[in-house]
């Protein structure tokens, strides 16, 4: 069986390579990368179906490595469906460059969609995201990911061990910027809303307006959800279901409609 490491930052970060070192000392050698050629930070749960993929079965930094040129979904379709066909046990998506915590990240982010697309194709999947200081060059950036290594093992050993959760279809996982072995992991649920959306409106030299979306963040966080928990220095986990759909739903839509 073989386990895909994964990410949308591309396989020449330090995050991809953290977790793939870490993924190998727990799992052993059957672990390989299978990585967007490029960025793709932010693309969701896009396919490449109107033109044709790039692939490349190179070795880098150590890592048995196939780049796509596509997005992180097309690289967990690539995977499951022809790389790896029948053989893959999991998805590790990430680390990410910057945390995945509550709704309005975690539906954007090409790192958790990754790992999404894995769960819908009924292959248990984690996703890895780290909080990091605004500014921060890729040397400091790489660097800090290496300090995760240790809390990253914990949590695949456990996954290995006790095997993965039931009724849950993928696992989030945010690491906050100081990480040690030490670090409190809290199991928690994914913040609803976390930003105060606005849209910014300016003028072009030519008059005419153009906007810019940005959001601030809430000042008052939900303490019993991902985003208040990280960034008070722990490591966050929460359960995805895919579907949410329950009886009660249904009822209540048929009430309206019958």
């Amino acid at each position: 069986m073989v386990i895909v490491v994964t990410n949308d930052d591309g396989y020449k970060t330090g995050g991809l390579n953290t977790l793939y070192l870490a993924a190998k000392a727990v799992f052993g050698s059957q672990v390989v990368v299978v990585s967007p050629d490029r960025l793709q930070s932010s693309s969701g749960m896009s396919f490449t179906f109107h033109k044709p993929l790039r692939v490349e079965k190179i070795r880098y930094n150590g890592m048995p490595c196939y780049t796509v040129s596509g997005t992180p979904a097309d690289c967990v379709f690539m995977s499951i469906y022809h790389l790896f066909e029948g053989k893959v046990s999991m998805i590790l998506s990430g680390i990410n460059e910057g945390m995945n915590a509550g709704l309005e990240t975690v539906y954007s982010s090409g790192t958790i969609s990754a790992a999404m697309f894995s769960a819908i194709s009924e292959i248990p999947s984690i996703a890895f995201s780290k909080n990091l200081s605004p500014g921060m060059n890729q040397t400091k950036i790489d660097q800090n990911m290496k300090t995760s290594y240790g809390s990253i093992i914990n949590i695949l050993k456990k996954i290995k061990t006790r095997g993965f959760p039931k009724n849950v279809d993928m696992v989030n996982v945010n690491l906050p910027f100081k990480t040690t072995v030490k670090t409190e992991v809290k199991i928690v649920k994914t913040d609803k809303s976390v930003f105060d959306n606005i849209v910014i409106k300016k003028k072009d030299p030519n008059g005419r307006d153009y906007y810019w979306l940005y959001g601030t963040l809430k000042k008052n966080l939900d303490k019993t959800a991902d985003l208040y928990n990280l960034f008070a220095g722990n490591i966050t986990i929460t359960p995805i279901k895919l579907s949410t759909v329950e009886e009660t739903h249904l009822k209540n839509l048929q009430d309206i409609f019958k």
